[in-house]
């Protein structure tokens, strides 16, 4: 489950440096499903507090964001791992590169991870995030 855990999020990374949208899903069973709190960022979104994003959602926002942004130096810490229950939690930090300007900024997160029965893929995923980052990457990838 570590290494599953690390791949998920290098996905971000390696998507990004490759212009691969795909990458992001790479370590997810095909029905997964990710969550984002706190409520707010969905709300700053339009989007009803509680919603979810398949992984054909996802990976077509991701492509739209690495258009725009490179991900870099994405860094783990705080890693803990249930292994009965096959949850992972872990916080990271990652530098958002926008590609046209230049500008670099940091964005957290929190990660809450449910794997499959062997641990090889993650079914669903919880980011608590960074809401002035992820209205920040909002605003440059609207302005691209």
């Amino acid at each position: 489950m570590e290494t599953t855990a690390r791949a998920f999020l290098s996905a971000f990374e390696e998507g990004a440096a490759h212009s691969d949208p795909s990458v992001i899903n790479r370590d997810l069973t095909s029905d997964c499903t990710r969550h984002f709190l706190p409520a707010t960022v969905m709300k700053a979104f339009g989007l009803a507090a509680g919603a979810s994003f398949d992984t054909n959602a996802f990976q077509s926002m991701f492509g739209n964001d690495i258009r725009v942004l490179h991900f870099k130096d994405n860094v783990m810490s705080n890693l803990a791992i249930d292994v009965e229950a096959r949850r992972a939690a872990f916080t990271a930090k990652a530098d958002v590169f926008v590609r046209s300007s230049g500008k670099t900024y940091s964005s957290e997160a929190a990660w809450f991870l449910y794997f499959n029965e062997d641990g090889s893929k993650v079914k669903k995923v919880v980011e608590f995030c960074d809401k002035d980052a992820l209205l920040e990457m909002a605003s440059d990838v609207a302005a691209a």
